[in-house]
């Protein structure tokens, strides 16, 4: 049988780690704890201990699976620093992960 495409292990390892290297600024990284001004958040924490270090968030999403309801709280920290986002699960703090710089004025305490 023909061949039409020919890779060896020397064209296609750059490939691979462009790839990767390109996928970790597109996904959000997770993260174990934030900082809201001069407080910490850390995974675990209440629904009450965020909004009372970092105030109210400026997108609240619920997401809904076949057996456990969760909420993706955002908040935009203004032009030059990452978006947070966190996801709740029965009231407490379940991920932190940092996405993309945000944009505009600062809205995080």
């Amino acid at each position: 049988m023909k061949r039409f495409f020919y890779f060896s292990a020397v064209t296609v390892a750059p490939l691979f780690a462009l790839l990767l290297v390109v996928s970790t600024f597109v996904q959000a990284r997770s993260v174990e704890s934030i900082r809201c001004g001069t407080e910490m958040v850390r995974l675990g924490a209440s629904t009450f201990e965020l909004i009372q270090k970092c105030g109210e968030p400026d997108l609240k999403e619920t997401i809904e699976a076949k057996e456990e309801t969760s909420e993706r709280w955002t908040y935009n920290c203004g032009t030059g620093r990452f978006i947070k986002i966190i996801t709740l699960r029965r009231g407490k703090v379940w991920r932190i992960e940092e996405g993309d710089r945000g944009s505009g004025p600062s809205r995080c305490q």
